[in-house]
């Protein structure tokens, strides 16, 4: 007949019989043995008492707690706590995170809403109080990562004209490092957080900022209408210089021209002004009206030449000038004039 006994016997403990001799390591032994139910009887007698002894509830030991090594804020991360399966019960479980949050039970959850490095520490009891350990673990909580964001652009001066360095800059969010991609929306491009730049040309631009991090990008578009230059003293520009003809001429004589230059200059530093040409024949001159507006037409052509719009020239022929009845001083009457348009 076999006979099937289960011992949980102490480390160290030997198995008192007259035919078997073995020690325990640890833990449950399974036994067969052979015998008549009156041999039998002794020893069952002798190993109901190693139960009682090597069997008896344990003080809890805390074995092992485990969780997450790192966690973002606001996060929640599981912990959970292993202690020895022989501890009398009930056991109770502590937690304490270490950012004067508490919890209870063997697996608890937590989230943390700072960033920081936290030692989170288990306090296991049992025997009503009498008997406790602890275990810990450190978990380092970070903020979470955040994309790079553009809030606004900013150009100054916000309206320039084609000799005005622009200043732009924006307002960005997001974590370090921030990369920048500018495009000006006439061929120019620049990746720094604040660049300069100047048009050449007026009229309307498109600047494009493009940020990027490590955790995702973002872009903004605003318009820039861009002005001719134009010098200060132009909006006070009250008259130009007169071109003097000979008798009966149109043609702008060398000294006619180099007066005109000066003209062109004011016209160049000032593209928004618009002028008219007015001719005028003096007395004693053939075919005044036509003569007048020839001479016009003569500086009207010489600004064209030297890249002025036609959209901005007007001319008249004004005819034979009044007042004029002597031929000495006749001359003066021999001209064109330019007059500023407001």
């Amino acid at each position: 007949m076999t006979t099937l006994v289960r011992l949980c016997l102490r480390r160290g403990s030997e198995l008192p019989h007259p035919t078997v001799s073995h020690t325990i390591v640890r833990g449950t032994l399974t036994m067969k043995h052979r015998t008549s139910l009156l041999q039998r009887l002794p020893l069952l007698l002798v190993l109901g008492g190693l139960v009682m002894a090597g069997c008896s509830p344990k003080n809890v030991e805390v074995l092992g707690v485990t969780g997450p090594d790192r966690l973002e804020t606001n996060e929640t991360g599981t912990f959970v706590a292993e202690t020895n399966e022989d501890a009398k019960p009930p056991v109770l479980y502590e937690w304490n995170f270490g950012d004067n949050m508490s919890a209870e039970g063997q697996t608890t959850s937590h989230a943390f809403s700072r960033a920081g490095t936290y030692t989170v520490t288990l306090t296991a009891s049992n025997r009503k109080g009498k008997a406790s350990d602890t275990g810990q673990t450190t978990v380092v909580v970070v903020d979470p990562p955040v994309p790079a964001e553009v809030i606004t652009i900013l150009a100054d001066p916000p309206t320039p004209d084609t000799r005005t360095a622009v200043r732009f800059g924006a307002n960005v969010r997001g974590d370090a490092p921030l990369r920048y991609s500018w495009s000006f929306g006439d061929g120019g491009t620049d990746n720094s957080a604040a660049p300069i730049h100047t048009y050449d040309q007026p009229g309307s631009y498109t600047v494009t900022l493009d940020v990027s991090n490590n955790a995702g990008s973002d872009s903004r578009r605003v318009s820039i209408v861009v002005s001719p230059y134009e010098a200060d003293y132009c909006a006070e520009l009250a008259d130009m210089n007169a071109v003097y003809f000979e008798r009966n001429s149109s043609i702008l004589t060398a000294n006619a021209e180099r007066v005109l230059g000066d003209n062109l200059d004011i016209l160049q530093d000032c593209p928004n002004l618009n002028v008219r040409v007015v001719g005028l024949a003096g007395p004693f001159e053939r075919n005044p009206q036509a003569l007048s507006e020839d001479r016009a037409r003569a500086v009207q052509q010489y600004y064209t030449d030297n890249g002025v719009s036609p959209s901005r020239i007007q001319t008249q022929g004004a005819g034979r000038a009044a007042g004029g009845s002597k031929k000495s001083g006749a001359e003066q009457f021999r001209r064109a004039d330019t007059v500023p348009m407001k």
